[in-house]
Formats: structure tokens, sequence, C-alpha cells
């Protein structure tokens, strides 16, 4: 009696393991692919939480498109939201502040503003605010 009950267990841990893995990075991208089309699937896999897969589709769209000047800062933002989205905050407050300082270059006309905007918005969220409230040390 307590051997079906056990396999019952075991079947329902496996598969809730199994469930659970997220699932490998692309293993070769397609060397054809348009900019809109590396952005459509970096966007699916984010929203299915594939981060590495969708990590790897922006990374690969800057390796093989390292002066685009439209679709790069979009890429950069991505790739700094997915880290802000995983939690992990000190990479993506490098990351946007890596972005924005794109933006004080020459060629920054030509990048679209969105970027920019968004980065900065999240980077406040991300760093806390200076107050002017004295700190009251105890006696």
């Amino acid at each position: 009696m307590k051997q079906p009950l056990f396999v019952a267990i075991a079947a329902i841990l496996l598969f809730g393991l199994i469930g659970c893995q997220t699932p490998p990075a692309p293993e070769e991208i397609p060397e054809d692919l348009t900019p809109m089309e590396f952005f459509r699937r970096g966007q699916e896999a984010t929203d299915a939480r594939r981060w590495e897969t969708a990590l790897t589709y922006y990374e690969v769209f800057l390796e093989r498109h390292p002066d685009d000047l439209h679709y790069g800062p979009a890429a950069e933002y991505e790739i700094a939201f997915i880290y802000y989205k995983r939690g992990d905050y000190s990479v993506a407050e490098r990351k946007f502040e890596d972005l924005l300082a794109r933006y004080d270059s020459s060629e920054s006309d030509e990048m679209p503003d969105w970027p920019r905007i968004l980065s900065e918005k999240i980077l406040y969220d991300i760093i806390p605010e200076e107050t002017d409230t004295p700190v009251v040390t105890p006696e």
C-alpha cells in the first residue's frame, strides 16, 4: 500500500522539477534576422521569463550591430531592464548608467529618446534619494 503512494509522490515531484526548469538559451541565432525579429524574439522570451534567452538575443544583436544608433540603445535598455526585473539592481544600475553615458556623445541626436527617459526613471527608483533630513545620533 505504501509503494503506490511513494510512486505517486515521486512522480509529482519529478514533474514539478521538470516544469520549473528554464529552457536553455538558443544555441544559434540565424545570421539573417532583422532587428525587428531580434526584438520580437527577445520580447517573447522576456514575457515568458526566459531571461537568459532574452539576454542572448539582445547581446547578439549588439555584437552583430555595434554601431546601430537606433536599435543599439534599445537593446542596451532591454538588457538593463531584464537585470532590473530579475532583482539584480547593482548590475541593472551599472548598465542603465552606461546607456545614459552614451547620450552624452555627439551621436545622441540620432538615438531614440525613450531608452534614456525610461533608464532615468528606473534609476530614480533604484538609487535612494539623498535627503536633507539631518541624521540624529543617540547621546
